[in-house]
């Protein structure tokens, strides 16, 4: 089967409604959809949160089957932060390196090393609580950079280091901004090099984090994900530079969608004692029986939570983890310092978020797909479960892989 080259793009948090409102914002997304494959509205995985919605775009797959049901996953009766030894099936990554092709991942998150020739970890990974620090201090392969024949040269790339602190004055968000900028710098140099990847996976992130704490459609949202556009300029733009446009698909896609939320519910007034994990607008709680899940449930529905089926959930999980939604406009948080412990409700740290009942519009992601063999069609709607088979097809990989069918041949 003949293939061709593909260059993958996530662009954190870009929601199928907000693209559908403010194309005119994004001159190069919407050139690429006006000559490519849209998917107006792709279904988000549930819980529709960062480490799904990769966990999706890289297997083809659920949770119920990778794995990854959350941005952190159950291990030894705590919730911890989900990383790529944690999936349970195989990568579009993995499957391409075994095909023999020559496999990049310049700053996307649950991508083995292993399965690449250039690794770069994705910027975040630096931050507390993400990554677990070797007792004897040494630094974990996640963090490190594996670039063994310096393909990447003397391209400069984003620091790494176990703390999240930066100098006085750097902002959490500048560093976003600084990472997004020089991880794409880097994709985009090694698309434009003598040795240009037969798969290249990237991400951009400041589009999430703007959204969280400016709010959605915020001037400052606005802003980051114009950045991210001209990020995705950038690259195009090394590809043209290099002659080699027509050698690349180009597959642009978020992770899960955003909205602006005004209250947060906190679990642990609610449901003392208990462990449980906020997904957004998704609440997971770790129950020892079902009368414990129902007296849990009771508590929560006195604020609006829903309780949801588990079927997102790796079966043997199913009867320890209860899973609730939140109602409208509203998420799960930690309890801020101060608040008063007689209130169970409050304001929220973000003012956007995710992962809201499985189903909303909210949470629909944009899905854009570009090259020379790619038809120039609109989908209206498209479950996630179909972009790593279409993804494989392009990359010429066996078709019998998947269970779902591509978008398109």
């Amino acid at each position: 089967m003949t293939h061709r080259k593909l260059l993958l793009i996530m662009i954190d948090g870009v929601s199928a409604d907000y693209f559908q409102a403010h194309a005119n914002r994004l001159p190069n997304l919407s050139s690429l959809a006006a000559d490519g494959y849209l998917v107006r509205r792709m279904r988000s995985a549930v819980p529709a949160t960062s480490m799904p919605g990769r966990a999706s775009i890289l297997t083809g797959v659920g949770a119920e089957i990778h794995g990854i049901f959350g941005n952190r996953i159950l291990s030894d009766g705590a919730f911890v932060a989900a990383e790529a030894e944690h999936l349970l099936v195989p990568t579009i990554a993995t499957l391409a390196s075994r095909a023999g092709l020559d496999v990049a991942c310049i700053g996307h998150a649950l991508i083995k090393p292993e399965d690449t020739s250039i690794y770069v970890p994705p910027c975040w990974l630096r931050g507390p609580g993400f990554i677990k620090i070797p007792s004897d201090g040494s630094t974990p392969s996640l963090l490190k950079i594996k670039d063994p024949r310096g393909r990447l040269g003397a391209i400069p790339l984003p620091s790494y280091v176990p703390e999240f602190s930066g100098p006085d004055g750097v902002s959490s968000i500048t560093r976003t901004l600084i990472g997004d900028q020089l991880t794409i710098a880097a994709a985009a140099s090694l698309l434009e090099s003598e040795e240009a990847p037969d798969l290249l996976i990237t991400e951009i992130n400041a589009t999430d984090a703007f959204q969280h704490d400016f709010g959605y459609g915020s001037d400052e949202a606005h802003f980051a994900i114009a950045f991210a556009d001209s990020l995705v300029g950038r690259c195009l733009d090394s590809l043209r530079r290099a002659g080699r446009r027509d050698d690349y698909t180009i597959a642009i896609v978020s992770d899960h969608g955003h909205r602006n939320i005004k209250t947060s519910i906190l679990p642990d007034l609610i449901i003392p004692g208990k462990v449980w994990q906020s997904e957004g607008a998704t609440l997971h709680v770790l129950v020892e029986s079902d009368m414990d899940r129902r007296e849990v449930t009771k508590k929560l529905l006195q604020y609006g939570a829903e309780a949801w089926n588990s079927d997102h959930l790796p079966i043997e999980l199913r009867n320890r983890i209860a899973t609730f939604t939140a109602p409208p406009e509203c998420d799960f948080e930690e309890t801020p310092a101060h608040h008063p412990a007689d209130q169970p409700v409050g304001c929220p740290k973000y003012k956007s978020t995710h992962g809201f009942r499985p189903g909303s519009a909210a949470d629909d992601r944009v899905c854009i797909i570009s090259g020379p063999a790619v038809p120039n069609e609109v989908a209206e709607g498209a479950e996630a479960t179909r972009l790593t088979p279409t993804l494989s097809c392009v990359l010429g990989l066996p078709g019998d892989t998947f269970s779902d069918c591509p978008l398109f041949r």
